[in-house]
């Protein structure tokens, strides 16, 4: 079976709100120079079906990044009825958006207890608030407690990056990217894994490049311990970085099919690691029919069964 972990469908009524029209490409501006393609297939299921069927994707696992509340419940209701329509082919995860507290927690729990979606999503950052901010304690003591993966996504607009500020894309390009691997390097040595061992994080992307530098952050964690320890003199974390990087999935989607991304990926993380994804619609907007070339590509690796 051929599961696509990062599949995107943003339901009709957000697509529209944010400027979508039926026929043509229309470009969503965050902020600044970050933007999104509203492609027409990207609300359409019966389209997905298709291309999904054209690849040879049995499965698709739904994301979608919501700015608020209200958002998130009409993408947890379009996919909780997806998924009733399409058992065997769909499965939801529920946007949330932590820093919205209880309603943005209450939300997500009825969407995974009430409307059965299998998992959360959510930024790397938002507002400049980080994944080991203690803001979000609250956030993974509900997600320990539902028992769901949470997916890492990308941050709309990441803060912090104001070198890649610039008249050409480097927001998308390069700082997205750069979170993300800043993410898991949070996630890790900032106490997340450490206070809840039982989460399952899956990162975008391959993690933003993270397979390039974690023997870097072993080595100086190794070498200059009282670098990484807490204010009042204690160490953050109890055990190596690479045990809890050990613990984290990534997805290889974000590369439209290029294999060199996911063969650098392949030198630090291991195979059992990283999920297969396309980043569909927003990857291969050209050639739906490349998905199935990239498919073929990554059996065509020298791994193991």
């Amino acid at each position: 079976m051929i599961i696509d972990w990062q599949h995107h469908l943003m339901p009709e009524p957000i697509w529209r709100a944010r400027g979508g029209k039926p026929g043509e490409v229309v470009l969503f501006r965050h902020y600044g120079n970050i933007t999104i393609p509203l492609y027409e297939e990207g609300c359409r299921i019966e389209k997905q079906l298709e291309d999904m069927d054209i690849a040879g994707i049995d499965m698709a696992v739904l994301s979608e990044t919501s700015y608020t509340v209200d958002d998130c419940r009409i993408v947890d209701e379009t996919y909780a009825g997806l998924m009733k329509q399409y058992p065997d082919r769909i499965v939801g995860l529920a946007p949330c958006v932590p820093l919205m507290g209880k309603k943005a927690l209450d939300e997500l729990t009825r969407a995974v207890k009430d409307l059965g979606l299998r998992g959360t999503v959510i930024s790397p950052q938002r507002k400049g608030i980080y994944l080991d901010s203690r803001e979000l304690w609250p956030f993974y003591e509900k997600v320990s407690e539902l028992a769901v993966p949470i997916f890492v996504h990308i941050s709309p607009a990441p803060r912090g990056f104001d070198a890649l500020n610039s008249s050409y894309n480097l927001g998308e390009t390069m700082a997205r990217e750069f979170d993300l691997a800043a993410a898991i390097a949070r996630g890790c040595i900032g106490g997340v894994l450490e206070d809840f061992p039982d989460l399952v994080f899956v990162f975008a992307h391959l993690g933003g490049g993270i397979a390039a530098i974690n023997d870097r952050i072993e080595q100086y964690m190794d070498r200059w311990v009282i670098d990484f320890w807490n204010q009042d003199s204690t160490p953050s974390i109890s055990k190596p970085f690479s045990y809890y990087f050990e613990k984290i999935y990534v997805d290889t989607a974000g590369y439209d099919g290029r294999m060199n991304a996911l063969k650098c990926g392949l030198t630090g993380i291991s195979p059992k690691r990283i999920l297969f994804g396309t980043d569909y619609p927003f990857d291969f907007f050209n050639d739906r029919k490349r998905i199935a070339g990239f498919i073929g590509d990554i059996i065509k690796l020298d791994l193991g069964e």
